[in-house]
Parts: C-alpha cells; structure tokens; sequence
C-alpha cells in the first residue's frame, strides 16, 4: 500500500492578517515554524521515505521543520492558485466588495482577473498527486505506526487552496461540507494496490496480498491516473499542530 501524508505549510503573517496569498512568496511567521515542528512528530512517526515540496518558500521552510534526513523535490505543479488581481487584497475586503464574485470564488466557479480556474488547478494537482504515488515505486515499504504491515509513505507539503481542491477531486471530501484546511495540519490518504474492500478482520486489511516488494514496485510505477483516483482512501483529514499539542500553538487557524 502507498500512503501520501499531504501538508499544509505553517503560518505566515499574511495567514494571520486574512490576506490572500496565492503565488506570492511569504516566509513563515515564527508561529508558523512552531505549528511545522509539531506537526513534524506526526509526520516523523510516519516514517516518510521521499518529500515532496512547492516551488514557495513557505512549503520548503514547513518540511525543514519536520526533522526528516531527506532532500525534497521541489514541483512547480504543487503551489498554490494562482489568484490574480486578488493576490495581496485583505479576505474581507474582497468579500465586501465582491460579495457575489467571492462565494463563487469560494464555490469553485468565478476566476479572479489574472488568476487560475478552479478546473486548472485541479487538473494539475491531480497530476503531481498520482505522479507522487507512482514515485513511490523507487522507495522500500518502512514500518507504519498504525498499521500491522509495512507501507511506502511519502510527504508532500502544499497549499490550502491547492490540497483542498485535490481532495475534493479525489472524491474524498465534499467542499459545501468541509472547512478550509488550517496551518500546517496534516491529511493522510492511502492508496491501496486493489479496490478490495479494507476489512481490520483480515490480514494486512484484506489488501495487497502476495505482491513481492519488487512486483509491488513494478504494479506502482504502472498505475494509470484514473487508477490512482480510484483506488485513494482517506485516512486522515486535518489533523492541525492544535490538536496534536494544543497547549504549544498560538494561531488563527481558521
């Protein structure tokens, strides 16, 4: 089985002032490093075996935080939306002004001028999630804290914007009855090889059965994206720094 343990990045101060990011460049607030770091025992535990990072420098500086003896790939295809004109603006100020433009922006049909849709976004993030899936083939199955059997796990840290229309493209959540995904939380989907049902009565959960580690590489490096979609479960959906070690963390998470 494959496991994708997807991040958003820590805090920054445009995070704390509700002003929409999108591609601009904005280095963690120091609350930010500290939510990263927390998070980090999570992910450690996980035993993690490839990274995976946006080309902005807040997604790179949250998987520093996470003590992991690992170099990044760094994606251009995981950053955030790109949000136009917008980009900058204070959250409710656009509101006020563009209340209508707003809650469609919000719904996934209005495109700020300049900015991506909400189509393109999700046709690139699904790209670089089932290429992460298939990199998974180049890495051994490590030891998981939750489960009886050994899985090859990665990390991915990305974009608020950016993972949740992922999800929702996956089939995993449904955006009317989700909230935003907070700093520096954690979201863990697995992609089991087969679309068996997962049952705690069987061994290893019914899954992945009689596949030899260099057979389970080849299968993954073979999976097409309509596959991978299929086949993604989550496990995990927002599992914030705040939750984690609520007494260590200070933010606006939502």
């Amino acid at each position: 089985m494959i496991r994708v343990l997807l991040c958003r990045h820590g805090e920054t101060d445009w995070n704390r002032d509700h002003r929409l990011q999108g591609r601009s460049d904005i280095s963690l607030a120091s609350s930010g490093e500290r939510q990263a770091s927390i998070t980090g025992g999570f992910v450690r535990a996980q035993n993690p075996q490839q990274g995976h990072v946006s080309s902005l420098v807040r997604t790179q500086q949250t998987f520093a935080q996470f003590g992991l003896d690992l170099q990044p790939r760094v994606w251009d295809e995981l950053m955030e939306q790109n949000l136009g004109e917008w980009e900058g603006s204070y959250a409710a100020e656009i509101r006020d002004r563009e209340p209508e433009e707003f809650s469609a922006w919000r719904a996934g049909t209005y495109t700020p001028a300049g900015g991506e849709t909400h189509q393109q976004l999700a046709e690139r993030m699904l790209a670089v999630f089932c290429g992460v899936v298939r990199e998974t083939a180049q890495i051994g199955p490590t030891a998981s804290p939750d489960l009886s059997f050994a899985v090859r796990t990665a990390v991915v840290v990305s974009h608020g914007a950016a993972l949740r229309v992922l999800l929702e493209h996956l089939d995993l959540i449904d955006r009317a009855q989700s909230i935003p995904l907070t700093p520096a939380s954690v979201t863990v989907v697995d992609v089991p090889l087969t679309l068996g049902p997962v049952s705690s009565s069987l061994p290893r959960g019914g899954l992945d059965d009689a596949l030899a580690p260099e057979d389970e590489a080849a299968h993954i490096a073979g999976l097409t994206d309509e596959q991978i979609i299929a086949q993604s479960r989550l496990r995990v959906l927002n599992l914030s720094p705040e939750l984690l070690n609520p007494s260590a963390t200070q933010s606006v998470s939502v």
